[in-house]
């Protein structure tokens, strides 16, 4: 994810918990058009609650919503599909992953 992803995510969560005057809605300008890269589209995704609670996990180990952790794998997923990682890096990976956390 760019950091405009990120900045859009902030945003977001921001306006979530804020409300804003009617004249700030009234003042307001408009932005900066976005681009189609960062838009982001909402879709709906069924899945077996075995599924779903080991996601709520992975996500809640790295601090993480379980729709951001999903974003993460499939943005990963579809990055390259002409060139698959290695079942051996992935490995490699998760080791220095859970050695770090461990630390």
């Amino acid at each position: 994810m760019t950091d405009n992803g990120a900045e859009l995510e902030a945003i977001a969560e921001y306006y979530e918990t804020h409300e804003l005057t009617e004249d700030e809605v009234m003042s307001a300008e408009p932005g900066e058009r976005a681009t189609a890269d960062s838009v982001m589209i909402t879709t709906s995704l069924r899945l077996p609650k075995p599924v779903m609670d080991e996601v709520r996990r992975r996500a809640r180990e790295r601090g993480l919503k379980p729709t951001a952790i999903m974003r993460e794998w499939i943005e990963a997923a579809v990055a390259d599909l002409d060139e698959p990682v290695p079942l051996s890096v992935i490995t490699a990976a998760v080791a220095e992953y859970q050695h770090r956390k461990a630390s």
